[in-house]
């Protein structure tokens, strides 16, 4: 996105091939009238050709206050207000044609609040908070209508993202973690006959699944749910060629079985679907005591311990693969895991161990292996969160990373083999921030730069494995600005890109002059 300062944008276009010198030679060309105050001047600035370039106040040599700048036509480039010399309030920006294409709300100058992008075949909407973006993103096509909605946390995108059809319908749910895309799932379309084809989802108006099912050629096929605000189960059917199927196996009510003791009480009770144990098994003492219990899965069984009257798990339990292998052992109180709990492969190699409190939650230190037994990661958990000092292996016992966690964020110095390279730097509350280095396999420096919340921020170079330097440039809160300059192996230099707010702006010699024209005294 364009940055609105004042000069970057007053001065931008001419590629202005004029340069600080070329200021003073025209100094001539400045209309100047005093204010009221004898430190305050309004001036004109003129192209070469005698064209209007820019007009304003300067504070003691400073620009402030209300600023215009034009394109050489003549035509509105951009305008807006600085406050004590910062950018201040509303600014927009045309392009020659005189079309807004920028508006952008600043305050001390640091972009707060709106940012509103005007594209040929869209309109983008985004917030800011101190420079930084925030919230939703909203973009809207030129009648309006919304067709994109992405969350941002500190400058990334965070969270589920939406893309809309022409109708308003969600078509499209991205989910983001720090910037990345970790999930894309595409529903309610449509085939080349506009019926509903896939998967289709309806929501509550806070975003809570309401109900899901999919169509075949703009008929329901297979399994419909529909669910309560509380997210939980209220119908299930099953469709073929929009045609309901009563007798689903899928969806068929459980049928309960009981055998009983000569006095009367029950001594065995089970579930089974179409003859084959399905659900739960519970079995009885005389006293009417579950002694033992089973889960079943298509005749499997998958659970085997205590489940009460009230349907909680108690006690030691074992659980299983469906190829009859155990998974998992430990104690469930009240239905959650308690005590120390061994998990297993299918194959039946230790996976995993480690225990829980009373609240079901991880605690004190846990155990992960490799199939063949070998040590994987080590690391310490608190009421549930990680808590204290994480070592992963690779299997030859080498450290693949290591550092501290508080409260389930990284903190502190982190060591992390990524591929081929060593990264070393500090975390806070989960994010990178200060410098970072980056090292081949025999130690040499492969990058450095620092980070600010997880975005790149200042200079940044990486480097070939024989030292010389690759790539070198700045950043500014995660975008590229300023010239980024890169190397061949033989330390020739490669190319010179110039950057403004993230933007290409010019390529080997065909400069974008300074931010902002300096008067002298």
């Amino acid at each position: 996105m364009l940055q609105a300062n004042l000069f970057q944008q007053n001065e931008a276009n001419a590629s202005m091939k004029y340069s600080f010198v070329f200021v003073l030679l025209f100094i001539p060309f400045i209309l100047a009238s005093q204010n009221r105050e004898s430190d305050t001047t309004y001036v004109v600035f003129y192209y070469p050709d005698g064209n209007k370039s820019s007009e304003g106040f300067l504070v003691h040599k400073m620009p402030d206050g209300y600023w215009k700048t034009y394109f050489e036509t003549g035509t509105l480039k951009s305008e807006g207000n600085r406050k004590n010399f910062e950018l201040d309030s509303l600014w927009k920006f045309y392009d020659e044609s005189g079309n807004l294409t920028l508006e952008i709300n600043y305050q001390k100058g640091k972009k707060q609040g709106e940012r509103v992008t005007y594209l040929s075949d869209e309109i983008i909407r985004e917030n800011f908070e101190q420079d930084i973006k925030t919230g939703l993103t909203n973009h809207f096509d030129l009648k309006g209508r919304l067709i994109k909605s992405i969350p941002f946390v500190k400058g990334l995108e965070e969270g589920v993202a939406k893309n809309y059809d022409t109708l308003g319908i969600v078509n499209e749910l991205i989910t983001y973690k720090r910037g990345y895309i970790v999930n894309r799932e595409r529903i309610n379309r449509r085939d080349t006959e506009n019926r509903p084809h896939g998967l289709w989802k309806w929501f509550y108006e806070d975003d809570v699944l309401k109900a899901e099912g999919s169509f075949k050629n703009g008929l329901k096929n297979g399994i419909f749910r529909e669910y309560d605000i509380q997210g939980n189960l209220k119908k299930i059917e099953k469709y073929v060629d929009d045609v309901r199927q009563e007798s689903a196996e899928e969806v068929a009510r459980l049928e309960i079985r009981r055998d009983y003791y000569p006095g009367g009480k029950v001594k065995v009770e089970a579930t089974y679907r179409k003859g084959v144990p399905e659900g739960i098994r519970r079995e009885f003492d005389e006293k009417g005591e579950v002694v033992q219990s089973y889960i079943f899965r298509n005749g499997i069984i998958v659970g085997q311990g205590i489940i009460n009257a009230g349907g909680l798990k108690q006690g030691y339990w074992k659980e299983y693969y469906a190829n009859g292998m155990l998974k998992s052992q430990g104690n469930y109180s009240n239905d959650k895991r308690v005590g120390e709990w061994e998990f297993f492969y299918p194959k039946g190699e230790p996976e995993q161990k480690g225990s829980y409190n009373e609240e079901g939650k991880p605690i004190g230190k846990w155990f992960w292996y490799y199939s063949n037994g070998q040590l994987l990661r080590e690391e310490n958990y608190r009421n549930g969160l990680r808590d204290g000092l994480m070592t992963e292996y690779d299997f030859n016992r080498n450290i693949l990373a290591k550092g501290d966690f508080i409260d389930d964020k990284e903190e502190g110095f982190w060591t992390i083999q990524n591929g081929f390279q060593r990264e070393e730097g500090e975390f806070i509350e989960g994010y990178r921030n200060g410098l970072w280095k980056h090292f081949y396999e025999d130690g040499t420096l492969a990058f450095e730069g620092s980070f600010v919340e997880d975005n790149p921020n200042g200079k940044h170079i990486s480097y070939y494995s024989d030292g010389k330097k690759q790539e070198e440039g700045s950043y500014i809160m995660g975008r590229k600005n300023g010239e980024w300059k890169k190397w061949n192996e033989d330390g020739s230099l490669l190319i010179v890109i110039s950057y403004v707010n993230g933007i290409e702006r010019s390529y080997d010699g065909i400069q974008i002059p300074d931010d902002e024209i300096i008067i002298p005294d």
